[in-house]
């Protein structure tokens, strides 16, 4: 097949509509038309056309999860999505994935150690919650179990809870001894935390 026409897009003046035999072919980034030195009248055979388009997703993904990455950490499942979202394959979405944890842009572990870390500090939450987000960003449930380990050893997340609750009695107004309870229970419940802590709290 033969390139009769290279066109630059309107919408996007970086990448090209590409016409083979005066029929368009496929859309390149202008990288891709230099890297492999295309020009009208060149002949393609059908290996060489896949090897430019796996090429050009391939280079095109990985701007899309730099990008992505720039504002912060991420989890791999996160940037999985997110190139999924892009309609970009999935071969191509497990090369990146893995250029990404080689180059330690991708870590889930420390990715983990930051979020549980970062969210303890700033909006604490139980244990049960943790593990839900955590798994909720992708991260295995070994290495979730772990970090929530080393964050809430001894009584730590009884003492969380306790910090909770001194600041929801000051905001709430109950109408008595039993309403103050149930009020307080259902809230600290909702923030992830275990029946037993939760019981046992109230019960001091």
């Amino acid at each position: 097949m033969q390139i009769t026409k290279i066109e630059k897009q309107k919408k996007d003046k970086k990448r090209y509509n590409i016409f083979l035999d005066n029929v368009f072919a496929f859309g390149l980034y202008e990288d891709s038309v230099l890297k492999f030195g295309l020009r009208t009248a060149d002949e393609l055979e059908e290996q060489k056309i896949q090897e430019i388009q796996e090429y050009d997703e391939y280079e095109f993904g990985k701007k899309i999860a730099y990008s992505f990455l720039a504002y912060k950490s991420r989890s791999r499942k996160e940037i999985i999505k997110k190139l999924s979202q892009k309609k970009i394959s999935s071969l191509t979405i497990e090369k990146i994935t893995d250029l990404l944890e080689k180059q330690k842009y991708v870590d889930d572990k420390m990715y983990a150690k930051n979020y549980l870390e970062n969210k303890l500090t700033h909006k604490p939450v139980g244990k049960r919650l943790a593990r839900l987000k955590l798994l909720e960003k992708g991260i295995e449930k070994e290495i979730a179990e772990n970090i929530i380990d080393e964050n809430y050893s001894g009584d730590k997340e009884f003492d969380l809870a306790g910090e909770i609750l001194k600041k929801y009695q000051k905001k709430v107004k109950y109408k008595d001894a039993a309403d103050k309870k149930n009020k307080c229970y259902r809230h600290l419940i909702s923030k992830g935390f275990d029946y037993e802590v939760v019981s046992r709290l109230l019960s001091v």
